[in-house]
């Protein structure tokens, strides 16, 4: 019989401890509410239009309007900026390259013994500002700063499907079969 009475004094216990959490989350005392998050806010549009810099070099674009591309601003060690500048010595004048969704303004140069012995290649999404940067040289091929969608862009445009190909493919040409 006292197993009874204590199984029910325990029940009882249990409830009124339930029902006291309910008040006293009622009245103010207790964990707050869950709040939930606040609505993610889309990304701010690009400030700045960079369409119009087609047929600008780089050095001129990254010294004044586009200084925030610049390789200071782009965040790369003394080392990846000098590689930079050295393999955008002789430097084409930029263009819109498009495909696959994307497009960007493409800026590509090449060292001044020549494309074959080193090439840069900075690229900026018209639509995000997102940047892609890349040198290949004596020190190897290297991607500074990723940025997958524009990589894949220049990829797209290549003839040999590779970043560092200097010359953008033409449309409807194709990639050159390797055996």
């Amino acid at each position: 019989m006292k197993r009874i009475f204590l199984r029910v004094g325990l029940l009882a216990a249990v409830g009124l401890t339930v029902a006291g959490c309910d008040q006293l989350s009622r009245i103010g005392l207790g964990p707050p509410p869950a709040v939930s998050a606040p609505p993610v806010e889309p990304a701010a549009p690009l400030a700045m239009d960079i369409r119009p810099h087609a047929g600008e070099l780089y050095s001129d674009f990254a010294g004044g309007a586009g200084a925030r591309y610049s390789p200071d601003e782009l965040g790369l060690n003394a080392a990846d900026r000098a590689r930079l500048w050295r393999a955008m010595a002789n430097a084409a004048p930029s263009q819109i390259e498009g495909g696959g969704g994307a497009e960007a303004l493409v800026f590509r140069g090449c060292v001044e013994a020549g494309c074959t012995e080193g090439a840069a290649v900075v690229a900026i999404d018209v639509s995000t500002g997102a940047a892609f940067a890349a040198v290949r040289d004596a020190g190897g091929a290297e991607v500074l700063t990723p940025n997958d969608r524009v990589e894949a862009l220049l990829r797209l445009n290549s003839p040999s499907r590779a970043w560092d190909d200097p010359t953008p493919a033409q449309p409807g040409q194709t990639a050159p079969q390797h055996p």
